[in-house]
Protein backbone atom coordinates (compact mmCIF):
# COMPACT_ATOMS: atom_id res chain seq x y z
CA UNK A 1 0.00 0.00 0.00
CA UNK A 2 3.14 2.13 0.57
CA UNK A 3 4.81 3.47 -2.23
CA UNK A 4 8.28 3.31 -2.96
CA UNK A 5 10.59 6.03 -0.85
CA UNK A 6 13.72 6.54 -3.84
CA UNK A 7 10.68 6.70 -6.10
CA UNK A 8 8.62 9.36 -4.87
CA UNK A 9 11.70 11.20 -3.91
CA UNK A 10 13.02 11.24 -7.50
CA UNK A 11 9.26 12.52 -8.73
CA UNK A 12 8.74 16.34 -8.67
CA UNK A 13 6.18 17.47 -5.92
CA UNK A 14 3.73 20.33 -7.83
CA UNK A 15 1.33 22.89 -6.66
CA UNK A 16 -1.36 21.53 -4.44
CA UNK A 17 -4.52 22.00 -6.28
CA UNK A 18 -7.99 23.18 -4.63
CA UNK A 19 -10.92 21.99 -6.73
CA UNK A 20 -13.71 23.98 -6.28
CA UNK A 21 -16.27 23.84 -4.09
CA UNK A 22 -19.13 22.87 -6.81
CA UNK A 23 -17.08 20.37 -8.74
CA UNK A 24 -16.38 16.37 -7.90
CA UNK A 25 -13.32 14.50 -8.24
CA UNK A 26 -13.56 11.01 -9.79
CA UNK A 27 -10.68 8.76 -8.78
CA UNK A 28 -11.22 5.77 -12.36
CA UNK A 29 -12.61 6.60 -15.67
CA UNK A 30 -14.14 3.10 -16.33
CA UNK A 31 -17.69 2.79 -16.82
CA UNK A 32 -18.95 3.54 -13.43
CA UNK A 33 -16.79 6.77 -12.91
CA UNK A 34 -17.52 8.00 -16.72
CA UNK A 35 -21.44 7.73 -15.61
CA UNK A 36 -20.99 9.40 -12.24
CA UNK A 37 -19.36 12.47 -14.30
CA UNK A 38 -22.14 12.24 -17.34
CA UNK A 39 -24.83 12.19 -14.01
CA UNK A 40 -23.81 15.23 -12.37
CA UNK A 41 -22.44 17.17 -15.67
CA UNK A 42 -26.30 16.29 -16.51
CA UNK A 43 -27.52 18.30 -13.21
CA UNK A 44 -25.16 21.61 -14.01
CA UNK A 45 -21.94 19.92 -11.27
CA UNK A 46 -18.54 19.99 -13.12
CA UNK A 47 -16.35 17.18 -12.34
CA UNK A 48 -12.49 15.93 -12.70
CA UNK A 49 -11.84 12.18 -13.82
CA UNK A 50 -8.28 10.94 -13.14
CA UNK A 51 -7.54 7.90 -15.45
CA UNK A 52 -4.62 5.85 -15.31
CA UNK A 53 -4.86 4.36 -18.78
CA UNK A 54 -4.73 6.75 -21.73
CA UNK A 55 -6.65 3.85 -23.47
CA UNK A 56 -9.87 2.26 -22.94
CA UNK A 57 -10.36 -1.10 -22.18
CA UNK A 58 -9.95 -3.42 -24.88
CA UNK A 59 -11.73 -6.42 -22.81
CA UNK A 60 -15.80 -6.86 -23.35
CA UNK A 61 -15.96 -7.56 -20.05
CA UNK A 62 -20.04 -6.14 -19.13
CA UNK A 63 -22.18 -7.28 -22.42
CA UNK A 64 -25.66 -6.67 -21.31
CA UNK A 65 -26.81 -2.86 -20.55
CA UNK A 66 -29.83 -4.35 -18.39
CA UNK A 67 -33.43 -2.33 -18.72
CA UNK A 68 -33.06 -0.51 -15.66
CA UNK A 69 -29.75 0.79 -17.17
CA UNK A 70 -30.68 1.77 -20.28
CA UNK A 71 -33.83 3.49 -17.98
CA UNK A 72 -30.89 5.79 -15.98
CA UNK A 73 -29.67 6.20 -19.49
CA UNK A 74 -32.11 7.44 -21.02
CA UNK A 75 -32.90 9.76 -18.63
CA UNK A 76 -29.55 11.81 -19.63
CA UNK A 77 -30.61 11.39 -23.04
CA UNK A 78 -28.19 8.65 -24.08
CA UNK A 79 -30.14 5.79 -24.36
CA UNK A 80 -30.78 6.08 -28.34
CA UNK A 81 -27.53 7.15 -28.74
CA UNK A 82 -25.97 3.29 -27.37
CA UNK A 83 -28.44 1.76 -28.93
CA UNK A 84 -26.42 2.28 -32.49
CA UNK A 85 -23.59 0.78 -31.12
CA UNK A 86 -25.39 -2.42 -29.61
CA UNK A 87 -26.21 -5.86 -31.06
CA UNK A 88 -28.71 -5.28 -34.36
CA UNK A 89 -32.46 -5.27 -32.78
CA UNK A 90 -33.56 -7.96 -34.55
CA UNK A 91 -32.07 -10.14 -33.27
CA UNK A 92 -32.80 -12.88 -30.26
CA UNK A 93 -30.51 -13.21 -27.13
CA UNK A 94 -30.65 -17.24 -27.03
CA UNK A 95 -28.67 -18.73 -24.44
CA UNK A 96 -27.53 -22.84 -25.39
CA UNK A 97 -26.44 -24.86 -23.04
CA UNK A 98 -24.44 -27.62 -24.61
CA UNK A 99 -21.93 -30.82 -24.60
CA UNK A 100 -19.73 -29.89 -27.47
CA UNK A 101 -19.86 -28.36 -30.92
CA UNK A 102 -19.39 -31.82 -32.28
CA UNK A 103 -22.86 -33.11 -31.59
CA UNK A 104 -25.91 -32.07 -33.82
CA UNK A 105 -27.66 -29.79 -30.89
CA UNK A 106 -27.57 -28.35 -27.37
CA UNK A 107 -29.96 -30.06 -24.55
CA UNK A 108 -31.05 -26.96 -23.30
CA UNK A 109 -31.71 -23.44 -24.35
CA UNK A 110 -33.23 -20.36 -22.89
CA UNK A 111 -34.72 -18.14 -25.61
CA UNK A 112 -34.73 -14.56 -24.40
CA UNK A 113 -36.62 -11.83 -27.35
CA UNK A 114 -34.54 -9.42 -29.47
CA UNK A 115 -34.67 -5.73 -28.45
CA UNK A 116 -37.62 -5.28 -31.26
CA UNK A 117 -39.29 -8.09 -29.29
CA UNK A 118 -39.29 -6.50 -26.27
CA UNK A 119 -40.72 -3.14 -27.20
CA UNK A 120 -43.61 -5.21 -29.02
CA UNK A 121 -44.02 -6.84 -25.39
CA UNK A 122 -43.54 -3.47 -23.37
CA UNK A 123 -46.45 -2.14 -25.61
CA UNK A 124 -48.39 -4.82 -25.19
CA UNK A 125 -48.62 -5.47 -21.91
CA UNK A 126 -49.06 -1.66 -20.26
CA UNK A 127 -49.93 -3.07 -17.17
CA UNK A 128 -46.72 -1.38 -15.32
CA UNK A 129 -44.88 -4.61 -15.08
CA UNK A 130 -42.47 -3.45 -18.42
CA UNK A 131 -39.59 -1.05 -18.43
CA UNK A 132 -39.53 1.63 -20.18
CA UNK A 133 -36.59 0.40 -21.99
CA UNK A 134 -35.53 -3.06 -23.54
CA UNK A 135 -32.15 -4.62 -22.63
CA UNK A 136 -29.37 -3.93 -24.99
CA UNK A 137 -26.38 -6.56 -25.89
CA UNK A 138 -23.50 -3.96 -26.31
CA UNK A 139 -19.75 -4.87 -25.07
CA UNK A 140 -18.05 -2.70 -22.45
CA UNK A 141 -15.12 -2.08 -24.64
CA UNK A 142 -18.00 -0.38 -27.18
CA UNK A 143 -19.47 1.47 -24.17
CA UNK A 144 -16.40 2.66 -22.26
CA UNK A 145 -15.30 4.00 -25.46
CA UNK A 146 -18.27 5.88 -26.23
CA UNK A 147 -18.55 7.21 -23.00
CA UNK A 148 -15.21 8.33 -22.86
CA UNK A 149 -15.77 10.29 -26.10
CA UNK A 150 -18.93 12.02 -24.49
CA UNK A 151 -17.41 12.98 -21.80
CA UNK A 152 -14.48 14.60 -23.39
CA UNK A 153 -16.95 16.79 -25.39
CA UNK A 154 -18.85 17.79 -22.27
CA UNK A 155 -17.69 20.98 -21.34
CA UNK A 156 -18.74 20.74 -17.13
CA UNK A 157 -16.33 17.25 -17.42
CA UNK A 158 -12.24 17.46 -17.14
CA UNK A 159 -11.22 13.94 -18.11
CA UNK A 160 -7.30 13.47 -17.58
CA UNK A 161 -5.77 10.95 -18.45
CA UNK A 162 -2.18 9.30 -17.00
CA UNK A 163 -2.83 9.73 -13.97
CA UNK A 164 -2.50 7.25 -10.81
CA UNK A 165 -3.46 7.80 -7.83
CA UNK A 166 -0.56 7.33 -5.01
CA UNK A 167 -3.11 7.79 -1.50
CA UNK A 168 -5.71 9.70 -0.24
CA UNK A 169 -6.91 10.68 3.32
CA UNK A 170 -9.81 12.14 5.19
CA UNK A 171 -9.83 15.09 7.21
CA UNK A 172 -12.78 16.86 8.69
CA UNK A 173 -13.35 19.58 5.90
CA UNK A 174 -12.28 17.68 2.92
CA UNK A 175 -10.09 15.43 1.29
CA UNK A 176 -6.63 14.80 0.02
CA UNK A 177 -5.46 12.84 -2.84
CA UNK A 178 -1.79 12.74 -4.26
CA UNK A 179 -1.50 11.12 -7.53
CA UNK A 180 1.94 10.54 -9.88
CA UNK A 181 0.67 12.21 -13.39
CA UNK A 182 2.33 9.74 -15.33
CA UNK A 183 6.02 11.14 -16.67
CA UNK A 184 5.55 14.52 -14.80
CA UNK A 185 5.35 14.66 -11.13
CA UNK A 186 2.86 14.00 -8.24
CA UNK A 187 0.17 16.28 -7.50
CA UNK A 188 -2.32 16.70 -4.28
CA UNK A 189 -6.23 17.44 -5.04
CA UNK A 190 -7.56 18.90 -2.26
CA UNK A 191 -11.53 18.33 -2.70
CA UNK A 192 -14.89 18.32 -0.66
CA UNK A 193 -16.20 15.29 -2.47
CA UNK A 194 -14.74 12.58 -4.13
CA UNK A 195 -16.18 9.20 -5.77
CA UNK A 196 -13.87 6.31 -5.80
CA UNK A 197 -14.47 4.27 -8.71
CA UNK A 198 -11.13 2.75 -9.34
CA UNK A 199 -12.02 -0.87 -8.98
CA UNK A 200 -12.36 -4.44 -7.47
CA UNK A 201 -8.33 -3.60 -6.16
CA UNK A 202 -9.10 0.38 -5.36
CA UNK A 203 -6.27 2.27 -3.74
CA UNK A 204 -9.02 4.53 -2.23
CA UNK A 205 -10.94 1.63 -0.02
CA UNK A 206 -7.37 0.44 1.10
CA UNK A 207 -5.99 3.76 2.25
CA UNK A 208 -9.63 4.63 4.26
CA UNK A 209 -9.07 1.50 5.33
CA UNK A 210 -12.16 -0.19 4.34
CA UNK A 211 -12.99 -4.05 4.74
CA UNK A 212 -14.98 -6.13 2.81
CA UNK A 213 -16.79 -9.14 3.55
CA UNK A 214 -16.12 -12.02 1.02
CA UNK A 215 -13.30 -12.34 -1.50
CA UNK A 216 -11.99 -14.46 -4.39
CA UNK A 217 -13.78 -17.63 -5.49
CA UNK A 218 -11.99 -20.64 -5.81
CA UNK A 219 -12.45 -21.20 -9.60
CA UNK A 220 -10.17 -19.06 -12.09
CA UNK A 221 -10.17 -18.68 -15.87
CA UNK A 222 -8.50 -18.32 -18.71
CA UNK A 223 -10.43 -16.37 -21.17
CA UNK A 224 -9.50 -15.40 -24.71
CA UNK A 225 -11.13 -12.81 -26.85
CA UNK A 226 -11.29 -13.46 -30.51
CA UNK A 227 -12.30 -12.80 -34.00
CA UNK A 228 -13.55 -15.48 -36.58
CA UNK A 229 -16.18 -15.70 -39.28
CA UNK A 230 -16.45 -19.59 -39.31
CA UNK A 231 -20.26 -19.14 -38.49
CA UNK A 232 -20.54 -22.41 -40.14
CA UNK A 233 -19.16 -23.87 -37.30
CA UNK A 234 -19.82 -22.03 -34.59
CA UNK A 235 -23.49 -21.71 -35.08
CA UNK A 236 -23.28 -25.32 -35.59
CA UNK A 237 -26.38 -25.58 -32.64
CA UNK A 238 -27.84 -22.48 -33.61
CA UNK A 239 -26.87 -18.37 -33.29
CA UNK A 240 -26.48 -17.86 -29.41
CA UNK A 241 -25.39 -14.96 -27.26
CA UNK A 242 -24.30 -17.14 -24.29
CA UNK A 243 -23.22 -20.81 -24.93
CA UNK A 244 -22.81 -22.61 -21.98
CA UNK A 245 -20.37 -26.23 -22.19
CA UNK A 246 -20.29 -28.96 -19.85
CA UNK A 247 -17.11 -31.61 -19.84
CA UNK A 248 -16.59 -34.14 -17.46
CA UNK A 249 -17.60 -34.05 -14.41
CA UNK A 250 -17.28 -30.13 -14.49
CA UNK A 251 -18.56 -26.75 -16.29
CA UNK A 252 -16.55 -27.04 -19.47
CA UNK A 253 -16.98 -22.97 -20.01
CA UNK A 254 -18.53 -20.31 -21.76
CA UNK A 255 -18.44 -18.89 -24.79
CA UNK A 256 -20.41 -15.54 -25.55
CA UNK A 257 -20.91 -14.07 -28.74
CA UNK A 258 -19.65 -9.71 -28.73
CA UNK A 259 -21.32 -8.46 -31.65
CA UNK A 260 -23.15 -11.26 -33.37
CA UNK A 261 -20.55 -10.69 -36.20
CA UNK A 262 -16.86 -12.08 -35.85
CA UNK A 263 -15.81 -11.47 -32.14
CA UNK A 264 -16.07 -13.66 -29.10
CA UNK A 265 -15.03 -14.37 -25.80
CA UNK A 266 -14.06 -18.39 -24.50
CA UNK A 267 -14.11 -18.96 -20.43
CA UNK A 268 -11.49 -21.59 -20.48
CA UNK A 269 -11.84 -22.72 -16.24
CA UNK A 270 -8.45 -23.22 -15.23
CA UNK A 271 -7.51 -26.33 -12.65
CA UNK A 272 -5.69 -25.69 -9.36
CA UNK A 273 -1.86 -25.54 -10.03
CA UNK A 274 -1.95 -25.16 -13.97
CA UNK A 275 0.06 -22.46 -15.30
CA UNK A 276 -2.09 -20.76 -17.91
CA UNK A 277 1.12 -20.23 -20.03
CA UNK A 278 1.63 -23.16 -20.93
CA UNK A 279 -1.78 -23.46 -22.46
CA UNK A 280 -2.25 -21.67 -26.22
CA UNK A 281 -5.16 -19.80 -26.45
CA UNK A 282 -5.89 -21.72 -29.57
CA UNK A 283 -6.29 -25.06 -27.57
CA UNK A 284 -8.14 -23.18 -24.84
CA UNK A 285 -10.88 -22.23 -27.69
CA UNK A 286 -10.93 -25.84 -29.36
CA UNK A 287 -11.31 -27.34 -25.90
CA UNK A 288 -13.75 -24.97 -24.56
CA UNK A 289 -15.76 -25.81 -27.95
CA UNK A 290 -15.27 -29.20 -27.63
CA UNK A 291 -17.61 -29.39 -24.09
CA UNK A 292 -17.65 -33.74 -22.97
CA UNK A 293 -15.45 -34.36 -27.06
CA UNK A 294 -12.22 -33.92 -28.41
CA UNK A 295 -11.23 -30.78 -29.48
CA UNK A 296 -13.42 -28.83 -31.71
CA UNK A 297 -11.48 -26.67 -34.64
CA UNK A 298 -12.74 -23.93 -36.06
CA UNK A 299 -10.61 -20.75 -37.91
CA UNK A 300 -9.51 -18.39 -35.67
CA UNK A 301 -9.14 -15.20 -37.93
CA UNK A 302 -6.94 -13.28 -34.82
CA UNK A 303 -6.69 -13.75 -31.18
CA UNK A 304 -7.35 -9.77 -30.11
CA UNK A 305 -6.24 -10.55 -26.42
CA UNK A 306 -6.14 -12.87 -23.36
CA UNK A 307 -6.30 -12.85 -19.77
CA UNK A 308 -6.52 -14.77 -16.60
CA UNK A 309 -10.13 -13.85 -14.56
CA UNK A 310 -10.70 -15.22 -10.72
CA UNK A 311 -14.50 -13.84 -10.00
CA UNK A 312 -14.95 -12.38 -6.17
CA UNK A 313 -17.81 -12.49 -4.45
CA UNK A 314 -17.37 -8.91 -1.95
CA UNK A 315 -19.12 -6.32 -0.64
CA UNK A 316 -17.49 -3.17 1.31
CA UNK A 317 -18.22 -2.38 4.60
CA UNK A 318 -18.34 0.83 4.00
CA UNK A 319 -19.83 2.75 0.86
CA UNK A 320 -18.73 6.34 2.33
CA UNK A 321 -15.93 7.66 4.37
CA UNK A 322 -16.78 9.02 7.88
CA UNK A 323 -17.11 12.52 7.22
CA UNK A 324 -18.63 12.10 3.88
CA UNK A 325 -15.99 13.47 1.56
CA UNK A 326 -15.60 10.17 -0.27
CA UNK A 327 -17.72 7.42 -1.32
CA UNK A 328 -16.82 4.15 -3.56
CA UNK A 329 -18.86 2.94 -6.25
CA UNK A 330 -18.76 0.16 -8.65
CA UNK A 331 -16.42 -2.22 -8.14
CA UNK A 332 -14.34 -0.21 -5.31
CA UNK A 333 -17.68 -1.10 -3.60
CA UNK A 334 -19.02 -4.90 -4.56
CA UNK A 335 -17.92 -7.47 -6.68
CA UNK A 336 -19.67 -10.54 -8.12
CA UNK A 337 -19.54 -12.97 -10.70
CA UNK A 338 -20.49 -12.76 -14.12
CA UNK A 339 -23.61 -14.59 -13.89
CA UNK A 340 -26.79 -12.37 -14.33
CA UNK A 341 -24.90 -9.75 -15.58
CA UNK A 342 -24.90 -7.87 -12.34
CA UNK A 343 -21.61 -5.96 -11.95
CA UNK A 344 -21.88 -3.12 -14.47
CA UNK A 345 -25.18 -2.51 -13.84
CA UNK A 346 -25.20 -2.36 -10.35
CA UNK A 347 -22.50 0.12 -10.55
CA UNK A 348 -24.25 2.04 -12.77
CA UNK A 349 -26.93 2.71 -10.13
CA UNK A 350 -24.76 3.44 -7.60
CA UNK A 351 -23.75 6.16 -10.17
CA UNK A 352 -26.87 7.55 -10.47
CA UNK A 353 -27.72 7.39 -7.36
CA UNK A 354 -24.82 9.31 -5.70
CA UNK A 355 -24.73 11.29 -8.77
CA UNK A 356 -27.91 13.07 -8.18
CA UNK A 357 -27.45 13.35 -4.78
CA UNK A 358 -24.06 14.87 -4.51
CA UNK A 359 -25.74 17.70 -7.81
CA UNK A 360 -28.21 18.18 -5.19
CA UNK A 361 -26.16 19.27 -2.41
CA UNK A 362 -23.26 21.21 -4.62
CA UNK A 363 -26.28 22.88 -6.15
CA UNK A 364 -27.65 23.70 -2.96
CA UNK A 365 -31.25 21.50 -3.28
CA UNK A 366 -30.61 19.31 -0.22
CA UNK A 367 -28.86 19.44 2.69
CA UNK A 368 -25.62 16.72 3.15
CA UNK A 369 -27.27 14.45 5.42
CA UNK A 370 -28.72 12.96 2.49
CA UNK A 371 -25.36 11.73 1.34
CA UNK A 372 -25.60 9.28 4.09
CA UNK A 373 -28.63 7.57 2.31
CA UNK A 374 -26.30 6.67 -0.43
CA UNK A 375 -24.70 3.92 1.52
CA UNK A 376 -28.50 3.25 3.38
CA UNK A 377 -30.03 2.52 -0.21
CA UNK A 378 -27.16 0.96 -2.54
CA UNK A 379 -25.32 -1.36 0.19
CA UNK A 380 -28.71 -3.63 0.52
CA UNK A 381 -28.88 -3.98 -3.34
CA UNK A 382 -25.12 -4.53 -3.50
CA UNK A 383 -25.63 -7.77 -0.98
CA UNK A 384 -29.07 -8.73 -2.80
CA UNK A 385 -26.95 -8.57 -6.23
CA UNK A 386 -24.08 -10.40 -5.67
CA UNK A 387 -26.16 -13.03 -3.44
CA UNK A 388 -28.64 -13.26 -6.94
CA UNK A 389 -25.33 -13.99 -9.02
CA UNK A 390 -24.16 -16.84 -6.96
CA UNK A 391 -28.07 -18.49 -7.48
CA UNK A 392 -27.28 -18.09 -10.97
CA UNK A 393 -24.08 -19.77 -10.95
CA UNK A 394 -25.64 -22.60 -8.88
CA UNK A 395 -28.15 -23.60 -11.81
CA UNK A 396 -25.40 -24.47 -14.00
CA UNK A 397 -23.22 -26.56 -11.06
CA UNK A 398 -26.88 -28.08 -10.45
CA UNK A 399 -26.42 -29.04 -14.24
CA UNK A 400 -22.76 -30.37 -13.52
CA UNK A 401 -24.32 -32.49 -10.52
CA UNK A 402 -27.07 -34.23 -13.04
CA UNK A 403 -24.31 -35.07 -15.19
CA UNK A 404 -21.46 -36.27 -12.77
CA UNK A 405 -21.97 -39.75 -12.33
CA UNK A 406 -21.89 -40.88 -15.64
CA UNK A 407 -22.13 -37.97 -18.81
CA UNK A 408 -21.66 -40.00 -21.52
CA UNK A 409 -25.03 -41.11 -20.81
CA UNK A 410 -26.39 -37.37 -22.29
CA UNK A 411 -25.16 -38.71 -25.72
CA UNK A 412 -27.23 -41.93 -25.39
CA UNK A 413 -30.73 -43.36 -26.97
CA UNK A 414 -31.36 -45.45 -24.14
CA UNK A 415 -33.86 -44.99 -21.53
CA UNK A 416 -31.26 -43.98 -18.95
CA UNK A 417 -29.73 -41.27 -21.60
CA UNK A 418 -33.49 -39.68 -22.84
CA UNK A 419 -34.61 -39.28 -19.00
CA UNK A 420 -31.14 -37.32 -17.99
CA UNK A 421 -32.23 -35.31 -21.35
CA UNK A 422 -35.44 -34.28 -20.30
CA UNK A 423 -34.13 -34.05 -16.64
CA UNK A 424 -31.56 -31.62 -17.89
CA UNK A 425 -34.08 -29.80 -19.78
CA UNK A 426 -36.60 -29.14 -17.37
CA UNK A 427 -34.14 -27.52 -14.96
CA UNK A 428 -33.01 -25.29 -16.94
CA UNK A 429 -36.58 -24.62 -18.03
CA UNK A 430 -37.60 -24.00 -14.29
CA UNK A 431 -34.15 -22.10 -13.73
CA UNK A 432 -33.98 -19.62 -16.17
CA UNK A 433 -34.26 -16.84 -13.86
CA UNK A 434 -30.25 -15.45 -15.01
CA UNK A 435 -30.89 -11.93 -17.38
CA UNK A 436 -35.03 -12.82 -16.39
CA UNK A 437 -34.93 -11.79 -12.93
CA UNK A 438 -36.82 -8.49 -13.79
CA UNK A 439 -37.51 -8.16 -9.40
CA UNK A 440 -33.84 -8.06 -9.26
CA UNK A 441 -33.21 -5.54 -12.00
CA UNK A 442 -36.49 -3.22 -11.38
CA UNK A 443 -37.84 -4.12 -8.31
CA UNK A 444 -35.39 -3.48 -5.56
CA UNK A 445 -36.55 -0.78 -3.33
CA UNK A 446 -34.55 1.51 -1.41
CA UNK A 447 -35.42 1.44 2.85
CA UNK A 448 -34.22 5.08 3.52
CA UNK A 449 -35.22 7.85 5.59
CA UNK A 450 -35.24 9.94 2.60
CA UNK A 451 -38.24 7.78 1.43
CA UNK A 452 -40.79 8.88 3.66
CA UNK A 453 -43.85 5.83 4.53
CA UNK A 454 -47.08 5.64 3.51
CA UNK A 455 -49.18 5.20 6.78
CA UNK A 456 -52.47 4.21 5.16
CA UNK A 457 -51.06 1.60 3.07
CA UNK A 458 -48.99 -2.21 3.31
CA UNK A 459 -45.64 -2.30 1.82
CA UNK A 460 -45.66 -5.03 -0.81
CA UNK A 461 -43.75 -8.33 -1.00
CA UNK A 462 -40.44 -8.83 -3.36
CA UNK A 463 -40.17 -11.32 -5.28
CA UNK A 464 -36.70 -11.52 -7.36
CA UNK A 465 -38.31 -13.35 -10.49
CA UNK A 466 -40.49 -10.72 -11.31
CA UNK A 467 -41.08 -6.78 -10.81
CA UNK A 468 -44.67 -5.72 -9.19
CA UNK A 469 -44.80 -2.64 -10.00
CA UNK A 470 -46.09 -0.43 -6.79
CA UNK A 471 -45.20 3.61 -5.63
CA UNK A 472 -44.49 2.31 -2.37
CA UNK A 473 -41.79 5.07 -1.26
CA UNK A 474 -38.34 3.80 -2.28
CA UNK A 475 -39.90 1.65 -5.24
CA UNK A 476 -39.26 2.51 -8.80
CA UNK A 477 -41.98 4.40 -10.02
CA UNK A 478 -44.25 2.32 -12.84
CA UNK A 479 -43.81 2.39 -16.56
CA UNK A 480 -47.29 3.31 -18.26
CA UNK A 481 -47.77 3.92 -21.58
CA UNK A 482 -50.25 6.98 -21.41
CA UNK A 483 -53.22 7.80 -24.10
CA UNK A 484 -51.67 10.04 -26.18
CA UNK A 485 -48.78 6.97 -26.52
CA UNK A 486 -46.00 8.87 -24.75
CA UNK A 487 -43.83 7.57 -21.85
CA UNK A 488 -44.95 8.67 -18.52
CA UNK A 489 -41.52 8.46 -17.74
CA UNK A 490 -41.36 11.70 -20.35
CA UNK A 491 -43.62 13.89 -18.36
CA UNK A 492 -40.92 13.69 -15.58
CA UNK A 493 -38.43 16.79 -15.17
CA UNK A 494 -34.79 16.77 -14.41
CA UNK A 495 -35.24 16.82 -10.64
CA UNK A 496 -38.22 16.11 -8.10
CA UNK A 497 -41.51 15.92 -9.99
CA UNK A 498 -44.79 15.98 -8.63
CA UNK A 499 -47.10 13.94 -10.45
CA UNK A 500 -50.85 14.49 -10.05
CA UNK A 501 -53.38 12.49 -10.93
CA UNK A 502 -56.99 14.11 -11.78
CA UNK A 503 -60.39 13.78 -13.03
CA UNK A 504 -60.97 15.54 -16.28
CA UNK A 505 -63.38 17.85 -15.12
CA UNK A 506 -61.16 18.68 -11.83
CA UNK A 507 -60.81 22.58 -10.99
CA UNK A 508 -58.58 22.51 -7.87
CA UNK A 509 -54.91 21.10 -7.81
CA UNK A 510 -54.12 18.43 -5.03
CA UNK A 511 -50.39 19.13 -4.74
CA UNK A 512 -50.53 23.12 -4.91
CA UNK A 513 -49.04 22.95 -1.29
CA UNK A 514 -46.12 21.15 -2.74
CA UNK A 515 -45.48 23.45 -5.39
CA UNK A 516 -45.79 26.53 -3.48
CA UNK A 517 -43.49 24.69 -0.66
CA UNK A 518 -40.96 24.28 -3.14
CA UNK A 519 -40.94 28.05 -4.35
CA UNK A 520 -40.51 28.61 -1.15
CA UNK A 521 -37.52 26.25 -0.57
CA UNK A 522 -36.13 27.04 -3.73
CA UNK A 523 -36.16 23.35 -4.75
CA UNK A 524 -36.99 22.60 -8.52
CA UNK A 525 -39.97 20.83 -9.46
CA UNK A 526 -41.79 19.58 -11.98
CA UNK A 527 -45.52 19.37 -11.55
CA UNK A 528 -47.20 16.93 -14.18
CA UNK A 529 -50.76 16.79 -13.78
CA UNK A 530 -52.19 13.78 -15.55
CA UNK A 531 -55.91 14.29 -16.28
CA UNK A 532 -58.19 11.42 -17.30
CA UNK A 533 -55.40 8.72 -17.12
CA UNK A 534 -57.54 6.27 -15.34
CA UNK A 535 -55.13 3.22 -16.55
CA UNK A 536 -51.74 4.71 -14.63
CA UNK A 537 -53.37 6.39 -11.86
CA UNK A 538 -54.66 2.73 -10.94
CA UNK A 539 -50.90 1.05 -11.36
CA UNK A 540 -49.48 4.37 -10.09
CA UNK A 541 -52.20 3.70 -6.61
CA UNK A 542 -52.43 7.30 -5.27
CA UNK A 543 -53.30 10.80 -6.70
CA UNK A 544 -50.37 12.62 -5.48
CA UNK A 545 -46.87 11.05 -5.91
CA UNK A 546 -43.53 12.42 -5.36
CA UNK A 547 -40.86 11.15 -7.87
CA UNK A 548 -36.83 11.69 -7.18
CA UNK A 549 -34.56 12.38 -10.46
CA UNK A 550 -33.73 8.79 -10.20
CA UNK A 551 -37.37 7.21 -11.10
CA UNK A 552 -38.12 5.84 -7.08
CA UNK A 553 -40.82 7.27 -5.24
CA UNK A 554 -40.05 9.57 -2.31
CA UNK A 555 -43.59 10.40 -0.96
CA UNK A 556 -47.24 9.71 -2.30
CA UNK A 557 -50.56 10.55 -0.47
CA UNK A 558 -53.81 11.88 -1.14
CA UNK A 559 -53.90 15.15 -0.43
CA UNK A 560 -52.12 17.56 1.60
CA UNK A 561 -53.34 20.19 3.45
CA UNK A 562 -51.33 23.01 4.77
CA UNK A 563 -47.82 24.40 3.64
CA UNK A 564 -46.61 23.33 6.35
CA UNK A 565 -47.11 20.02 6.43
CA UNK A 566 -45.94 20.53 2.21
CA UNK A 567 -42.59 21.64 3.57
CA UNK A 568 -41.97 18.84 5.53
CA UNK A 569 -42.38 16.64 3.60
CA UNK A 570 -39.86 18.42 0.85
CA UNK A 571 -36.90 18.94 3.66
CA UNK A 572 -37.41 15.18 4.65
CA UNK A 573 -37.00 13.26 1.33
CA UNK A 574 -33.88 15.85 0.74
CA UNK A 575 -31.88 15.11 3.78
CA UNK A 576 -32.96 17.84 5.78
CA UNK A 577 -33.46 15.51 9.00
CA UNK A 578 -30.44 12.88 8.33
Amino acid sequence: MESDPSDTESRPMLEPQKVPDDTVLIIGGGPVGLMTASVLAYFGVRSIVLERNAEPTRWPKMDLTNARSMELLRKIGLADQLRELGVPSNIPYTVLMSTGLSQDSAFASWDHPSVDQYRQNIESANDGSQPAEPYLRVSQNIFETWMRDLCQENPLIDLKYGFKLESIQELEQEARCTVVEIGQGEHEYISNYVIACDGASSRCRKFLDIGLDGGPTEASFLLVHFKSHDLEHLHKQGRFWHLFMFANGTFGGAVISQNEKDIFTIHYPLLNGVDESSISSEDAIYTVLGGLHEPYKIKIDEVLVRSTFRPSIAVANSFASPELHLFLAGDAAHQNIPTGGYGMNTGLGDAFDIGWKLAAVINGHAQKGLLRTYETERKPIAYQNVQRSGVHMGVHLKAVALLDDRPELIESSSPEGIGLRKKLFQHYKDNDGENKDMGIEMGYLYDSPVCLPDSTGTKPNWEPRRYLPSTWPGSRAPHIILSDNSSIFDHLGPFFTLVEFQDREAENSRGRWLVTAANALKIPLEHAQLRGEALAARVWERPLVLVRPDGHVAWRGDHVDTLSQASGILEAVLGYYC
